[in-house]
């Protein structure tokens, strides 16, 4: 879509008409076609690029400016798996605030993952390792005073988050699908609580941290406001990623991982949990036939 009024104001009428009408017609084909992909929020360049290198193109992407929406598939099984790569900025609300958008264009999405990089505060955690969340929860909300428990906002539940069958399932087949990679690599998957806040895990509060959530794996600045905003949709989600750096570091831990390194190794797992997960929810024999009639 256009970047600005400014640059509109800029056209002349016939010009200004034709943007639109093309604009239109990109979001048209978008919900039209990706009704029912699996929707992949990262937060950064860096933790978009590999998922953009590993996908074909399907159109032209949507740059609203806080957020862009890339439309892309993937080819598993000689299936065109659609996916919406959402490339939001850092933090909470521009994470939720994207992937609610993203929701309104794939209405019959197959589910959410958020993906990319995240700092590990386990003490059991090494940089390298991918975490794959089954609960989430917020480092700094604190209603504790009107009998909530830490993390929780009043009148939402404890953690997001929960069993969710399809997405177990597409998690455990994408591990199997990468395991050799696994041994061979010598990281770790871990499935458990991940955080995420409006401020940093660091040395001066990963005490109280860990204190206040001794299961938490990891801590970022996403993945728990997009796991309410699924929550409340009732779409499926998972975070998927890897942790960059370490929030409390023992004596002798390595403590960063490059962040080109972190993403490509998200962006592995998070794939093939998309393409299964797909498989399992969004592909029907109408998909098929919708497929061999664009084709045609």
């Amino acid at each position: 879509m256009s970047d600005s009024p400014f640059a509109a104001a800029q056209m002349n009428p016939d010009e200004v008409y034709t943007a639109m009408l093309a604009d239109l017609e990109n979001l048209n084909d978008l919900m039209l076609n990706f009704s029912n992909a699996v929707i992949i929020q990262v937060a950064m360049d860096e933790e978009i690029a590999p998922l953009l290198n590993a996908t074909a193109w399907a159109q032209e992407p949507i740059d609203e400016g806080a957020a862009v929406f890339h439309p892309r598939t993937l080819t598993v099984n000689q299936r065109e798996v659609p996916l919406l790569l959402v490339r939001s900025k850092i933090g909470l609300v521009n994470a939720a605030s994207a992937v609610t958008e993203a929701l309104s264009y794939a209405t019959d999405c197959s589910g959410v993952i958020s993906a990319g990089t995240a700092g590990g505060l386990a003490a059991t955690t090494n940089v390298g390792d991918v975490i794959v969340g089954t609960e989430y929860t917020y480092t700094d909300a604190d209603a504790s005073a009107f009998g909530y428990v830490r993390g929780q906002i009043p009148g939402m539940p404890e953690t997001y988050g929960g069993p969710d069958s399809d997405v177990d399932d597409a998690v455990a087949a994408a591990v199997e699908a990468l395991d050799a990679e696994q041994a061979e690599g010598g990281w770790q998957v871990c499935r458990g609580l991940m955080l995420a806040g409006h401020s940093f895990v660091t040395a001066h509060n990963v005490k109280d941290t860990r204190e206040a959530f001794p299961a938490a794996l990891s801590t970022d600045m996403e993945t728990t406001a997009i796991a309410q905003v699924c929550h409340n949709y009732e779409v499926p989600f998972v975070a998927v990623r890897c942790v960059s750096d370490l929030c409390g570091p023992a004596a002798g831990q390595d403590f960063h991982l490059g962040v080109e390194v972190a993403a490509a190794r998200s962006a592995q797992y998070t794939l093939q949990v998309a393409a299964h997960l797909w498989f399992l929810r969004g592909y029907t024999d109408d998909t098929e036939d919708t497929e061999q009639e664009s084709k045609a």
